[in-house]
């Protein structure tokens, strides 16, 4: 934690970045509030911070674009309208939900795939075996939950997937100092999570 704080302390993340840290904090206590009570409003406050926080990914990489935030605005809107429409089906959630984080990904291996730097990096690639492994518990744990009960996959899945959203924040935050000219340094917090920093390219 020492280490984490200093690192936040001493860097220069931009403003939006430091915004993203909200992001899992917020969905993290919405999850917490469905699974205490198991009512519809918990299912709300469980999945709407789930589709606001990707909408809020995708402005980070693309609010440089002219009209980008009206447009995430009025689409956090639509999603609502249809989640409070239809709040007894699933299906509006996980329609919406697959392709934001498809479009998320995708959009992503392209920035990755742009920019040699970030790809060398090797944030974005280490964040997406994260999400994977939780991604697979989740599913084991969905399909076998009364023979693997005991091994609490879906808290292992919160967990690969908290961490797998550090890192991309971490990525979104590369990619800022990079299209900024501002040179990049990846620092590690406790060696196992990255931090990016302005600093000098990477080689």
């Amino acid at each position: 934690m020492y280490k984490s704080n200093q690192a936040f302390a001493e860097s220069s993340q931009p403003p939006s970045i430091r915004r993203a840290y909200w992001v899992p904090l917020i969905v993290f206590s919405g999850s917490f509030a469905f699974h205490v009570s198991l009512t519809h409003v918990g299912q709300q406050l469980d999945e709407l911070p789930m589709l606001y926080g990707c909408f809020y990914f995708h402005y980070v990489t693309l609010r440089h674009r002219r009209g980008m935030k009206v447009a995430a605005l009025g689409l956090c809107g639509v999603m609502t309208v249809l989640m409070l429409l239809f709040r007894h089906s699933i299906v509006p959630f996980i329609v919406s939900y697959a392709l934001l984080v498809i479009g998320l990904l995708a959009r992503s291996y392209m920035l990755m795939n742009t920019y040699k730097t970030l790809r060398q990096s090797q944030i974005l690639q280490r964040g997406f075996y994260l999400y994977m492994v939780g991604f697979i518990l989740w599913v084991i744990d969905q399909q076998f939950c009364e023979v693997v009960k005991p091994l609490h996959l879906h808290a292992l899945w919160h967990v690969f997937s908290g961490a797998s959203t550090f890192y991309w924040i971490q990525f979104a935050c590369a990619h800022e100092f990079i299209v900024t000219n501002q040179g990049l340094q990846v620092q590690n917090i406790a060696t196992v999570l990255p931090f990016t920093t302005m600093g000098k390219q990477l080689h």
